[in-house]
């Protein structure tokens, strides 16, 4: 028995994640075409680091952002930096998280806001709303820990929300995505479907329903 003891251990200690690559997606918003988002993962001494790179052009503007989320052996997130361009400002943000709470410090606030994890929940996700870093490890993170709820922090703000999801969901399957990808289906706090590769835990295509908004992974 000790064998399957230790194989079980070193799968818990090393969870899977997407490979080091640079992975493109194509944004669209109603249907039309805005951008471009892409998602480079390095693995560095055992931390896992997601560095987002995205540009739009929307209501005539142009907009543009990078990002890098750091994650540890678990998957928790470390580490998250953004620097966001807009027109008439360039605001940047800063988490760090540390056990069971998190400090956010940017541009846009007078000073660093501390944030604990939500009642009955164990891990934090960092998830900035329009981009891509948070969202693209969800996948991996959600079946690494096997929760039923996580705290979402959204960087600009400092706000902690609960993230919950539902293992039961079914929808319709978007044309161009593999047969074998699995659902995810986020319920609070927004909506987001998340449809990925079960083996790689890479999303092939990310839905906001709300904002009628879609992430689809443009494949070599």
């Amino acid at each position: 028995m000790l064998l399957p003891a230790l194989l079980l251990a070193a799968v818990a200690a090393n969870p899977t994640f997407p490979a080091p690559a640079t992975y493109r997606y194509a944004a669209t918003l109603g249907g039309q075409p805005i951008g471009e988002w892409t998602a480079t993962v390095q693995n560095r001494s055992g931390q896992n680091e997601v560095d987002e790179n995205s540009s739009a052009m929307f209501a005539g503007m142009q907009l543009a952002a990078t990002a890098s989320l750091v994650l540890g052996a678990d998957l928790g997130p470390l580490r998250y930096e953004g620097s966001y361009r807009t027109p008439g400002q360039n605001p940047t943000v800063t988490v760090t998280v540390t056990g069971g709470s998190a400090t956010v410090s940017g541009t846009l606030m007078n000073a660093p806001q501390r944030v604990g994890l939500l009642p009955n929940t164990q891990h934090f996700v960092v998830v900035e709303p329009g981009l891509l870093a948070g969202l693209f490890v969800l996948p991996a993170q959600l079946n690494a820990w096997k929760e039923s709820a996580v705290t979402w922090l959204t960087p600009t703000s400092a706000q902690a929300q609960l993230l919950t999801s539902n293992p039961n969901a079914s929808m319709p399957r978007p044309r161009g995505v593999p047969a074998s990808d699995a659902l995810l289906s986020i319920e609070r706090p927004i909506a987001v479907t998340i449809w990925y590769d079960p083996t790689t835990l890479v999303p092939d295509e990310v839905i906001v329903p709300s904002q009628n908004a879609t992430l689809r992974r443009e494949r070599p």
